[in-house]
């Protein structure tokens, strides 16, 4: 095992998310293991005196799985893998810097179909030929995907508009009561990596086909309508969750808390796509949903795509490269997790360190870092570990993955 350091180390890290589980789980993944190790003994230490300092003048009631003072820099969503850019301690009051800066992904079109949630974790609701989609024909598309350009955000995202998110209106078969908006949007490179004709690839459509009142209500959603403002203000409010809702899932077992947060792929069908795909590589402004653009990509070249797969390969000086670049951090993977501190300690210990070096510390933020996260009041990038959750509203102006307004977003979903 690592030797117990002397010092407080936190600071910023990146490690690689795997698929299928939600950034806030591997947090809390993250959490338990670290409190656990020597590694942070020194601020395990530290946060628990702050923590019973504290106890009679905390506002919220905080998680068990809420050890440290943790967040990320942009959320991914669980079918997508790669960088998740993590604060810890002083840190996340440092998150916000990686909320905004430019990010480099990979994905996956599948064409032919379209899902309900633009990517093959959701339901068939359109398929098309593919006969007129050649490597020609994408390449052709994908340049004119360079530049300033204004995007849709899916509906199966965290926005809001008027107090609810968009992947409930499409739950619930509710229509929107306005239309959604196109944002602003930078594409600095799209570039197409692989040409994969049928036969070529292992992508599989989803098996499940959406039913035709699911197919009407995602397009009554997409086109919207400020007249169903009036229908929505007739019909049941939508349940919010209430405060003790909230306790006893602060409660919950950490296996069942696990559960919730692991989304394997649905279905998918038994035999690869008899249809093309294309990888491509972008590299993107905040606020960009990789999964929208696999979608207008498909419509572009004359039939429909869905997302097969999405990795967010680069952000700020964090790589899932190894080795990495000149210049570059490989993050830490789940795999060097579970092989144990011996082997993630070190790792993790440089990364620290350099951040520290490059940060030092104020005597107001060694005096009012942790009071500020015990007695509930904000000072970092938003996240649920660390205080109250901002509020992501549409119609307040707010953007839905890395913008100013709104710090968590995904990046296929949001997710980009």
């Amino acid at each position: 095992m690592a030797e117990s350091p002397s010092k407080v180390l936190e600071g910023i890290f990146a490690i690689s998310k795997p698929p299928n589980l939600s950034s806030a789980q591997v947090l809390r993944d993250l959490q338990h293991t670290f409190a656990e190790s020597k590694v942070f003994a020194p601020l395990l230490a530290e946060t628990q005196r702050m923590r019973v300092r504290n106890d009679n003048t905390r506002r919220r009631r905080i998680s068990t799985d809420n050890i440290f003072k943790m967040g990320h820099g942009g959320t991914l969503d669980p079918m997508a893998t790669g960088i998740l850019i993590v604060g810890i301690g002083r840190g996340t009051k440092h998150l916000s810097e990686f909320l905004e800066c430019k990010k480099t992904y990979e994905t996956v079109a599948l064409f032919g179909k379209s899902t309900t949630s633009y990517d093959v974790a959701g339901k068939v609701v359109a398929e098309a030929s593919t006969d007129v989609i050649t490597k020609q024909t994408v390449q052709t598309q994908v340049n004119q995907y360079q530049g300033f350009l204004k995007q849709i955000p899916p509906i199966y995202s965290a926005i809001k508009i008027d107090g609810i998110k968009l992947y409930d209106y499409a739950r619930s078969g509710r229509e929107l009561p306005r239309e959604l908006e196109s944002r602003d949007v930078q594409v600095t490179e799209c570039t197409l990596l692989d040409f994969y004709e049928a036969g070529q690839h292992d992508f599989r459509y989803p098996a499940e086909e959406a039913s035709e009142e699911e197919k009407l209500t995602a397009s009554k959603l997409m086109k919207g309508a400020e007249a169903t403002k009036k229908l929505l203000a007739e019909r049941t409010p939508m349940p919010k969750p209430f405060e003790n809702d909230k306790a006893k899932h602060n409660d919950m077992p950490r296996d069942q808390k696990a559960a919730l947060h692991t989304h394997p792929l649905p279905t998918q069908e038994a035999k690869p796509a008899q249809a093309p795909a294309a990888r491509v590589r972008l590299e993107v402004s905040s606020g960009f949903y990789v999964r929208s653009f696999v979608h207008d990509l498909g419509i572009s070249c004359g039939s429909f795509a869905t997302m097969a797969a999405l990795s967010r390969s680069h952000q700020a000086q964090y790589t899932i490269a190894d080795p990495a670049p000149e210049g570059l951090t490989t993050a830490l993977t789940m795999d060097d997790i579970s092989a144990g501190e011996d082997v993630w300690g070190p790792k993790i210990t440089a990364m620290l360190e350099q951040w520290i070096e490059s940060h030092p510390a104020s005597q107001s933020e060694e005096n009012g870092s942790l009071q500020k996260h015990f007695d509930g009041r904000r000072d970092s990038a938003s996240n649920r570990y660390s205080g109250h959750r901002s509020k992501r509203s549409w119609d307040t102006g707010g953007r839905d993955h890395d913008s100013k307004r709104s710090k968590r977003r995904n990046s296929s979903s949001p997710e980009a």
